[in-house]
């Protein structure tokens, strides 16, 4: 049971060291095997998968979840504590992930649609959380998931735009400030359901 754990494991560091290398679409199931010292057979009875279940347990791996990244989403005090919170997190977070997968970065295009949905998943890990601790302030389980989509997109969009393609402009503002912009849309949108609740 230890060995088989073992190998399970050494496939996963084998299969994050080759894809680092050399990228993920050019890294073949064959060449992971043989990193480990093991037949294709072998690697398939661990995942059935193939290559795509080894991607989603290498993402995985790097400590990448979301869901474990963000538990503290929960403890906040209120929704404006919560983009306090997600101002100072969501940014390094960020850039922890792009730093981490940048080789995925160049195979985007050439993944199968089993890949990309499994990628996919990501993102909306993300979100989940974000609805997890808006959920904690607001009743409405519609409104929530305005609110939370809301905080989503806007912080996704702006370190997208402003710091991973690195898009200068002259309005550019701070993350704090587009921060406090989301604040005032949420407090907006959460007052309305106040207001309807009386």
């Amino acid at each position: 049971m230890a060995k088989e754990k073992n190998l399970r494991d050494k496939i996963i560091q084998q299969s994050m060291a080759l894809f680092e290398l050399q990228g993920y679409s050019a890294t073949s199931v064959r060449q992971i095997a043989k990193r480990c010292g093991c037949t294709a057979g072998s690697l398939y009875y661990f995942f059935e998968g193939g290559k795509t279940e080894i991607l989603q347990e290498v993402v995985r791996a790097y400590g990448l979840d979301p869901l474990d990244n963000l538990s503290w989403v929960i403890e906040e005090q209120s929704l404006e504590d919560l983009i306090d919170r997600l101002i100072a997190e969501l940014p390094l977070f960020f850039q922890n992930v792009s730093k981490k997968l940048s080789w995925l970065m160049f195979d985007v295009g050439r993944l199968t649609e089993n890949e990309m949905s499994m990628m996919r998943k990501f993102p909306l890990s993300l979100h989940k959380s974000i609805l997890q601790g808006v959920r904690m302030h607001l009743d409405d389980p519609r409104k929530s998931l305005q609110v939370s989509w809301v905080i989503y997109c806007g912080f996704y969009g702006y370190i997208e735009v402003f710091k991973k393609i690195g898009l200068v402009v002259e309005e550019e503002f701070t993350i704090e400030e587009m921060g406090e912009s989301i604040k005032t849309a949420v407090v907006a949108l959460a007052g309305q359901e106040q207001m309807e609740a009386s």
